[in-house]
């Protein structure tokens, strides 16, 4: 552990005291004197063989046909004009990021400790990365600690720092690291810095004191230490580990292609002078095998954040293939919600989605290792920005982006996967509508983490009436993790809430959700039909309201011809669709443009959903963009009801279902929306055809004094009539409205009365 020194014995050489114990194993620092970076327009193979062939450095790790960042000297401007177009500069002076990277902060505004997120650092030395986790340890001993989590290729120590405190023995680990890529500074910073607020708000902020005391967190700044220092020493961009291949742009292996999971797959690379260079086998290099060994070791790990830079991207599982993890469902839930969160604090928007999609392919990586070999919930984050600074992220938004992934982050490890003991899944979904007379049986598969199952333990808890206690049944088993709930028929007046409850082996009570029922719990909506009030097969044109190349007409099988399928060649019931660009692919660089339907009155419409058949094809939203929006006052404030957050590339019609309630709800005048981009420079797909439109509303028509909702008025109603009967001037208790004949808030002799009218037998 490192002694606390005076601020003047160090503070001018806070950012090179540790590069001078490396200055012997590196070069001269490299310089990028009249270097810019450019976006180019890669449009075919032999315009990217080209601009490859040109000896340019590629920034984006897998190059392929699309947008590509390039940098590029004074002296090899001019050739990569001639092999591609350039979109556009980001950068014209990329020496000058580089130097105000590393220029220290003055002298008199500097509290080493306090002001540690104003800049970068390096990994090793005083003020630098290692010494700020030690100064941490020091001045929070009882709740921080330094972890050595293994050894380099060349002999450092990759160093982590542990955080919890004693308030709970077993519980699950949590482990977040960055810099796995050397050249992404700003990634090491996150560790850090959830470090430093988890040790000031511990005991202050009770989400955070809960957090520390139920989970173990390992936080490692630089997971590629050699890496790191040598972007330091040598070469800014640099991004693999030091591996000696030979010398040259032929070292170093892309530690996040090396690992066991897919090794060898699509978007990694047996070239050593490729940046994807996957190594000679899984786990070939010593960091790989170190942080796979610490996970063995540690087995109550159960969440994993691998942080990247640059996109503004939430990925889960998996980057070596399209296919989708069994745990889809439950990614897209939390990946949605970190969304929204980040999205909260500064407005900037990150898109989600499984890495192979919403980046691109990548076999080898950490994410898909860790899931699939050890069940951890494993996502990456790749932070600001989309490009225009890229690696060379100003130090001034290292707080920014630390404050905007905070809450995101803090919402994936309060997740059910890592906090609870028994983890609840629900293959097909919750009901968000439940049928009047109708059980509604619920799937449910119950999984065990640190405990198992109690039997007889697992239980529905309902209740039909907000006021009212909530009753308990038992699930049935079915085998296995599996089992089935029922929620009773019930009537047009309920409003049926309902939760589940385990309790563990280690004598654990765990509810689903979490801290029910006093914090939250699920809940439905009562139908006994649903009536379609708008429909517009397309059989004719209609005439609807079209921007650029939307068009009603016979879809000719055009398109696909750079990425994802075809167009169909006829509609979904018919031969007629709307679609855009009828004889192929949307074009580059386009706006927004879109497809309004004319008018459509939804009043004393409730529930209201809007239905089409779909088959679009649409690059990731990093690129192009796909949209469905809704307005009900005045045309201006579209609300979007659904976009792609990932590549969509249907090969046949796909039906949607869309609830459009909190808009179209009671509104006469309501207007849909179909639109077409906007779109980038690089891949075009299909584009959108639609058929089938509907909307479609909920109805509940229940009879008075039918209870239980079964169509008749019979001697189970009676049975509850009698509990419910309280007299005049009695407010109408829980789930008994059904019986208030006469809308007076109470049940009385009247409705009495009223009841043996409708009574239909026993």
């Amino acid at each position: 552990m490192l002694p606390r020194l005076p601020l003047a014995a160090f503070l001018a050489l806070i950012p090179y005291l540790s590069l001078a114990a490396t200055a012997s194993r590196a070069q001269e620092l490299k310089r990028f004197d009249g270097y810019q970076i450019v976006r180019v327009e890669v449009n075919t193979q032999a315009e990217l063989a080209a601009l490859e062939q040109l000896g340019v450095e590629i920034l984006n790790c897998t190059p392929g046909i699309g947008p590509m960042d390039v940098l590029v000297s004074a002296d090899q401007l001019a050739a990569v004009r001639g092999v591609a177009r350039i979109e556009r500069v980001l950068q014209d002076d990329v020496q000058g990021m580089v130097d105000r990277e590393r220029a220290p902060l003055a002298v008199a505004a500097v509290d080493p400790f306090a002001d540690f997120f104003l800049s970068y650092h390096p990994y090793e030395g005083i003020g630098g990365i290692v010494w700020y986790m030690n100064e941490l340890v020091t001045r929070y001993p009882t709740l921080a600690s330094m972890v050595n989590v293994g050894t380099t290729l060349e002999g450092r120590t990759i160093w982590g720092v542990r955080i919890t405190s004693n308030a709970v023995v077993t519980k699950p680990a949590a482990v977040y690291f960055g810099c796995e890529h050397a050249r992404e500074w700003i990634t090491g910073t996150v560790p850090p810095y959830m470090a430093n607020y988890f040790l000031e708000n511990y005991g202050v902020d009770p989400q955070i004191t809960d957090l520390v005391d139920h989970v173990e967190f390992f936080l490692i700044p630089v997971f590629n230490v050699d890496g790191y220092i040598y972007s330091w020493t040598t070469d800014r961009l640099w991004r693999k580990n030091r591996r000696n291949n030979g010398g040259g742009v032929l070292d170093g292996v892309d530690i996040n292609r090396n690992w066991g999971e897919g090794w060898g797959g699509p978007g990694s690379s047996g070239t050593m002078s490729d940046p994807t260079y996957r190594g000679t086998a899984p786990f070939s290099e010593p960091e790989t095998r170190a942080l796979r060994d610490f996970f063995i070791a540690h087995p109550n790990v159960r969440v994993q954040l691998d942080v990247h830079s640059y996109s503004q991207l939430i990925l889960w599982p998996y980057g070596y293939t399209q296919a989708l993890s069994p745990d889809q469902a439950v990614y897209q839930d939390i990946g949605s919600a970190m969304k929204s969160l980040i999205y909260g604090v500064h407005g900037v928007n990150y898109n989600i989605g499984p890495l192979y999609t919403a980046i691109y392919p990548a076999a080898g990586v950490s994410v898909d290792w860790t899931y699939a070999q050890r069940g951890i919930l494993s996502y990456s984050y790749e932070v600001r920005d989309t490009g225009f600074y890229g690696f060379i992220l100003p130090a001034d938004q290292i707080i920014a982006n630390n404050e905007e992934l905070l809450p995101a982050t803090l919402h994936m490890t309060n997740s059910d996967w890592v906090r609870s003991p028994l983890r609840f899944e629900f293959p097909n979904g919750l009901p968000s509508t439940v049928t009047a007379g109708a059980d509604t049986p619920i799937f449910l598969r119950i999984i065990a983490q640190s405990e198992s199952v109690e039997p007889g333990t697992a239980s529905l808890h309902y209740r039909n009436d907000p006021s009212g206690p909530f009753v308990v049944t038992p699930l049935t088993p079915l085998g296995g993790l599996d089992y089935q709930a029922v929620l009773p028929a019930t009537n047009c007046t309920s409003t049926p809430e309902f939760y589940f409850s385990v309790e563990g082996s280690g004598g654990t009570p765990m509810t689903n959700p979490r801290q029910t029922p006093t914090a939250r719990y699920y809940s439905t909506v009562v139908v006994s039909q649903f009536l379609t009030f708008f429909q517009q097969n397309l059989d004719g044109n209609p005439g609807w309201t079209k921007q650029g190349l939307w068009l009603w007409g016979h879809p000719t099988g055009g398109g696909g011809t750079q990425a994802g399928y075809r167009d169909p060649t006829s509609g979904h019931t018919n031969s007629y669709v709307y679609g855009y660009n009828l004889s192929g692919d949307y074009p580059n660089n386009m706006p927004e443009y879109s497809l309004t339907s004319p008018r459509i009155d939804c009043s004393g419409r409730s529930g209201v959903h809007l239905t089409f058949w779909r088959w679009l094809g649409v690059e990731q939203p990093a690129y192009d963009h796909a949209y469905v929006r809704v307005v009900s006052d005045n045309g201006i404030n579209w609300t979007t009801v659904w976009q792609n957050e990932t590549e969509v590339a249907d090969s046949a019609w796909v039906f949607q279902d869309l609830d459009i309630s909190a808009v179209a709800d009671g509104q006469p005048t309501v207007y849909l929306r179909w639109t077409m981009g906007s779109s980038d420079g690089g891949l075009t797909y299909c584009g959108w055809n639609i058929d089938d439109i509907g909307l479609y509303s909920t109805l509940c028509n229940g009879m008075m004094g039918d209870y239980n909702g079964d169509g008749r008025v019979d001697q189970e109603d009676f049975n509850q009539l009698l509990t419910c009967h309280a007299g005049p001037d009695v407010p109408v208790g829980p789930g008994c409205a059904i019986f208030d004949f006469d809308a007076d808030a109470d049940v009385d002799l009247r409705d009495f009365a009223e009841f043996q009218l409708r009574f239909t037998g026993p």
